[in-house]
């Protein structure tokens, strides 16, 4: 499974580069920026580009720690839905 990232067009780029770089510093997550319906680049901050180059290991599993921790806030605030076996994820 390929996680989803968040993305903008690169006219979007173009004419809103502050919002677009301040959102990738401040997620600390790729954003990809898209030209004609498809991915041309990938914008990240330094940091995380730093953490990615240094060490994968460690950027994957900061990601799914914040995923465990998004699961885990949708389930207390009643949003998730309790499967009882592997057929209920075709409901």
């Amino acid at each position: 499974m390929h996680p989803i990232f968040k993305s903008y067009s690169v006219r979007d780029l173009q004419r809103n580069y502050r919002e677009v770089v301040d959102d990738a510093k401040k997620s600390h997550e790729a954003i990809v920026l898209i030209n004609n319906s498809r991915p041309e680049a990938v914008l990240m901050d330094v940091q995380t580009y730093n953490a990615l180059v240094a060490d994968g290991y460690s950027l994957d599993e900061a990601y799914a720690s914040k995923l465990v921790r998004e699961a885990q806030r949708s389930y207390q605030k009643g949003r998730a839905k309790v499967l009882k076996d592997w057929d209920d994820l075709d409901a």
